[in-house]
């Protein structure tokens, strides 16, 4: 995956951004990559094949892009979980009782 390096990025950007960042839950280079991605899609391209996703086009990615991750899930190997196994909320509890 291609990497980016900013250089002489003034504190002011960087504080928004890492505050940003904090507010999303995302790390610093998420959160760039999110606003690039956002800022490309609101400026119009000179050519076709570097133009904008319709907001169907985004759609249609973001189901692709689910049903890959629940294709990959599926994928993965079950984990049989023992009939004694506490629930969440037990779990929960516990961990709250014990502070």
């Amino acid at each position: 995956m291609p990497a980016l390096q900013i250089r002489d990025l003034s504190q002011g950007i960087y504080d928004a951004l890492r505050l940003r960042a904090e507010r999303e839950h995302r790390s610093l280079a998420q959160q760039a990559t999110v606003a690039i991605e956002e800022h490309l899609r609101l400026i119009p391209s000179s050519t076709a094949r570097e133009r904008a996703l319709t907001e169907e086009e985004e759609r249609q990615a973001r189901i692709a892009k689910r049903k890959a991750l629940f294709a990959e899930i599926d994928a993965a190997p079950k984990i049989d979980i023992p009939d004694d196994f506490p629930t969440s909320a037990e779990i929960v509890r516990e961990l709250r009782d014990s502070r």
